[in-house]
């Protein structure tokens, strides 16, 4: 159950902007906007899109290995 739980958090992470967790505005608002001033749509949404990947590289998939290492030892499957 918990590979699949895993993979629903980066899905629900890249579904959303998660503004309660990161505390600041909506992370695409912000690269629209920049993008409506500057006109520098690779750099604002690549900029975004490096922020969601790191987000879900460093946060979510380290914890989610974590958690399933640690409930494996419990439950003796590794």
């Amino acid at each position: 159950m918990l590979p699949p739980w895993g993979n629903l958090l980066i899905e629900l992470l890249k579904g959303t902007a998660l503004v309660s967790l990161i505390s600041v505005t909506d992370l695409m608002f912000e690269a629209k906007q920049i993008n409506g001033t500057t006109y520098l749509s690779a750099e604002s949404f690549g900029t975004a899109m490096i922020i969601y990947y790191l987000m879900a590289r460093v946060v979510v998939s380290p914890g989610m290995r974590a958690f399933e290492s640690y409930w494996g030892k419990k439950m003796g499957r590794i």
